[in-house]
């Protein structure tokens, strides 16, 4: 006997949680990415913001409008991952750091050009 099937609105569902999940990410990323770092979590933020848009995209989850608010962010640790470093292995210090530096600067540029 095979499972139960899913809902008619399982996928509209599925869709609905990622775009806020985007959301949630994005307002963490912009407004609050200096206690990330102070509290030494960014890391943690950086893996979590890596696999939530690695999922979005690869199902088509989240519109372009949605997550264009980490798409920076993406990108750069995309770039991060094929840049040789095992992802299985943490990144390094200074890595991590340099990625720190630069999300507080295009964080900070962002919220002066928004306040403009």
């Amino acid at each position: 006997m095979a499972g139960n099937r899913f809902p008619v609105s399982f996928e509209s569902t599925v869709r609905k949680i990622m775009r806020l999940q985007v959301h949630v990410l994005g307002h963490v990323y912009r407004s609050h990415w200096q206690h990330l770092v102070d509290l030494q979590l960014h890391p943690h933020f950086n893996t979590l913001v890596y696999h939530v848009m690695l999922f979005a995209k690869q199902f088509e989850l989240v519109d372009a409008k949605d997550s264009d608010v980490l798409e920076d962010l993406f990108d750069r640790l995309r770039r991060h991952s094929h840049a040789g470093v095992p992802s299985s292995s943490p990144p390094d210090t200074d890595t991590s750091v340099e990625l720190a530096d630069e999300q507080s600067a295009i964080a900070d540029h962002d919220s002066t050009a928004l306040s403009s």
